[in-house]
């Protein structure tokens, strides 16, 4: 109650020196005691509680020591070290080199430099010919007269190709268009009349033996005048 009633006497106190202009010193020395009548004193807080001593274990026995750690050991595996036998190289013959044909010179087969055989290698005194192709020794086609007057506009300048089987006696066994011209009647008339006209001597092995060969012909049909000369 007391602290009520000086508080409200010093508000009375401060307006009435605020109203009648008193000095700023005393206007300080209101508001110090107002200040000071305000302030409410507060206890002291409690001292924290003490944390409680530690308490002294004793001292334990050592423990046992442990085992030594062992590195495992590690074994390398055995180099592998091929052991296949390498094939040698082919050789030319089972023969001795005089008869196989690898030697520098000899009696053998020939296939030297130089030799006594069939005549196969670089020289040699043989009697085998070797082989030949089949050449034309007879017969002819005159385009002008074997051939149809009615179709010559249409076969002149140009030409065929045909293929001939020549066999061993030197006659045309077979024939076949391999190039047409335009005139199909005139590369029917050219197999016909080559077959019945032309004589060949027969082509050959290489040991001078007649063979069956293939043979080609090629029959232009020249402008009349024009024919290239024999």
């Amino acid at each position: 109650m007391w602290l009520l009633i000086s508080v409200a006497v010093l508000h009375v106190g401060l307006g009435f020196a605020l109203f009648t202009g008193l000095a700023a010193s005393a206007i300080t020395l209101i508001q110090d005691a107002a200040t000071s009548a305000y302030s409410v004193p507060l206890d002291p807080p409690p001292p924290p509680p003490a944390s409680p001593a530690p308490t002294a274990q004793p001292a334990g026995a050592d423990g046992a020591a442990a085992k030594q750690a062992k590195p495992k050991p590690i074994a390398a595996p055995p180099a592998r070290i091929p052991t296949k036998a390498l094939a040698a190289a082919p050789v030319a013959s089972t023969g001795d080199d005089t008869r196989s044909g690898a030697a520098g010179a000899g009696a053998g087969t020939g296939g030297g430099t130089s030799g006594t055989g069939t005549g196969s290698g670089g020289s040699g005194n043989g009697a085998g010919p070797g082989a030949q192709r089949a050449v034309k020794i007879q017969g002819d086609i005159t385009a002008t007269r074997d051939y149809p007057a009615r179709t010559r506009a249409l076969r002149l300048g140009s030409s065929v190709i045909v293929v001939l089987t020549v066999g061993t006696d030197g006659r045309v066994r077979a024939c076949r268009v391999h190039q047409p011209s335009p005139d199909a009647e005139a590369d029917s008339i050219t197999c016909r009349l080559a077959i019945q006209r032309f004589r060949f001597r027969p082509a050959t092995d290489r040991a001078g033996n007649a063979i069956e060969s293939e043979y080609g012909w090629q029959q232009r049909f020249f402008v009349p005048g024009t024919a290239p000369k024999p």
